[in-house]
């Protein structure tokens, strides 16, 4: 009889905490740039990476969901309550949402404005027309969904911190799946 997993397969683990590292410093990235006046002798160096960095991020995330239909799963632990249970779905189906809105926005945001979009020299192609009115809503999704996704993120540092060292006892440690 087979016994169930009580943690994400490597690879799951290994795209989570990659995902993670990248995200966070593509937001702190775009802080900084955000930041810099338009006439920083950098500034504009910095968008090349920044989009090839967010297309990757962009197929990490497609082939982690792939991954995670495709691999087993671990049960949340029963010792959750109902609440907890509904709250750690939403979180991650929210945070996955986001993960792929994010770049696609900025990606959006590029093309509607007619700016070509390259991952690491190599041009992607466009894929709207010209339209400085969605590209200035794509610049402002790309502006607020990443304070979104921070907010989501440090919910699931939470949920996994209050977890591990608040419900001592009480088997709820979920944490030590990612690890």
């Amino acid at each position: 009889m087979a016994t169930e997993s009580t943690k994400y397969t490597l690879l799951m683990r290994i795209l989570h905490w990659l995902i993670a590292v990248l995200i966070l410093g593509m937001i702190g990235v775009g802080w900084y740039m955000a930041g810099l006046p338009d006439e920083h002798p950098t500034k504009y160096d910095i968008y090349p990476i920044h989009k090839s960095i967010g297309i990757t991020l962009l197929g990490l995330v497609v082939i982690r969901l792939l991954v995670r239909f495709f691999s087993p799963i671990p049960k949340l632990p029963r010792e959750l309550s109902g609440w907890e249970k509904v709250l750690t779905k939403t979180v991650h189906f929210l945070l996955y949402l986001l993960m792929i809105l994010v770049p696609i926005s900025g990606y959006m945001m590029s093309d509607f404005a007619g700016f070509p979009v390259e991952w690491f020299g190599i041009e992607i192609p466009g894929f709207v027309e010209d339209n400085m009115d969605n590209s200035q809503s794509a610049l402002d999704a790309h502006g607020i969904l990443p304070y979104i996704l921070l907010g989501l993120i440090a919910l699931h540092l939470l949920g996994s911190l209050k977890h591990r060292f608040l419900d001592k006892g009480k088997n709820t440690d979920v944490l030590k799946r990612m690890l």
